[in-house]
């Protein structure tokens, strides 16, 4: 565990696991989504499991867990420039997103296209739910707590979401040749957002399980060894 102060905020990260003779080169870093994660999302759930073979950082991105909360600042792009400062002592990272976290995953794949050798995509929040939707689904679908209701009461996070353009089908066409994998949720207002995958990606992989938006929490023992499998598979083409 360990506190960086990047671009003027100071943020909270775990480090797990550690590189081991013969296991994949690739760190993995991990994100969590908006208002009721942290990076306790993956640390209670899949990181430990990954970790066993290989790094892996879990940022709390600003404002959520141990990270300092700031007024502005929660759009994809600049949670996205949050994490090109967190991870400049890695090498070219696998990065695994969920939720909202997908949606910087995107973004930062996009704008940083060298920084990133695999895309994992757990329950992305992309069309045909707009951006200008994401807050009233988040807040709608799960209890907040003091310090979600603070983020959503004392921040421009709400406004940085409906400012936010969607993740549309050029935007993952644009990932063509990123090994990619997507999973949604059964019960999910997201799921459609795997047919956008499959139509700009048709080479991505694509699983849905049994189960809502937190598939870390209630579809752990399926959405690991998804994970394992994509994430250590050397014949996945680049």
């Amino acid at each position: 565990m360990a506190y960086v102060c990047v671009r003027g905020v100071r943020h909270h990260v775990v480090d797990l696991g550690r590189e081991l003779p013969g296991a994949p080169a690739d760190p993995v870093v991990m994100l969590h989504g908006l208002l009721t994660g942290s990076a306790a999302s993956w640390f209670f759930t899949v990181a430990p499991a990954l970790a066993r073979t290989r790094r892996v950082r879990l940022p709390d991105w600003r404002g959520h867990g141990r990270s300092e909360r700031t007024p502005t600042g929660y759009g994809t792009a600049a949670l996205a420039a949050d994490l090109a400062d967190l991870t400049t002592d890695l090498p070219p990272f696998a990065l695994v997103g969920h939720s909202y976290g997908a949606a910087v995953a995107v973004r930062f794949a996009l704008t940083r296209p060298g920084r990133v050798t695999r895309l994992a995509l757990v329950d992305p929040p992309f069309q045909p739910v707009g951006a200008a939707d994401l807050g009233r689904v988040f807040t709608a679908a799960t209890p907040l707590g003091e310090r979600a209701a603070a983020l959503v009461g004392e921040t421009s996070l709400l406004a940085d979401l409906a400012a936010d353009p969607a993740v549309t089908a050029a935007d993952l066409a644009a990932l063509d040749g990123l090994p990619t994998l997507a999973v949604a949720g059964s019960d999910s207002p997201f799921r459609p957002a795997l047919d956008l995958v499959g139509r700009a990606l048709p080479g991505a992989r694509r699983h849905v399980l049994t189960g809502g938006h937190d598939l870390h929490v209630t579809a752990r023992a399926r959405l690991t060894p998804l994970l394992t499998t994509f994430l250590e598979d050397t014949e996945c083409p680049r």
